[in-house]
């Protein structure tokens, strides 16, 4: 068969496009795991300017921990905020993660980083850029 999208016509035809297929998820799922790998499919950690505040999210992009330093709390009034926007940086710096391991995955087929520059705020994105760049050093 030389075109993928052509039908098979008869049963070792078929065979042969349902081996493909699964040599094929094979590989998707061997390449995921070596990305998994490369890239840290671990939890993703992202702290305030000033160190005192951290937000920390699981493998799965679900917010893990919430530390706070003992000296931010004379900030009380701008502490919720602050919590919100770390959540929201590390949801990106999870994201963009996800995007390059998806699109390591995918390779040209699909282009996941470009859809990730377009709906990703531009400030946002190279503020997770700088997250996942500082974990790699």
């Amino acid at each position: 068969m030389s075109d993928r999208n052509e039908r098979p016509t008869s049963p070792e035809e078929m065979l042969e496009r349902l081996q493909q297929m699964e040599a094929e998820a094979k590989e998707t799922l061997r390449k995921y795991d070596e990305m998994s790998q490369q890239l840290g499919a671990d939890a993703v950690e992202v702290f305030s300017e000033d160190g005192l505040i951290s937000v920390k999210l699981d493998s799965d992009g679900r917010v893990d921990k919430i530390k706070i330093d003992e000296s931010a709390m004379r900030f009380k009034q701008s502490l919720g905020p602050t919590i919100v926007a770390l959540i929201q940086e590390a949801t990106a710096t999870y994201g963009l993660k996800m995007a390059e391991m998806a699109q390591a995955l995918v390779g040209d087929k699909i282009d996941v980083m470009g859809m990730m520059n377009r709906y990703m705020p531009e400030e946002m994105r190279d503020r997770a850029r700088d997250n996942l760049d500082r974990r790699r050093d």
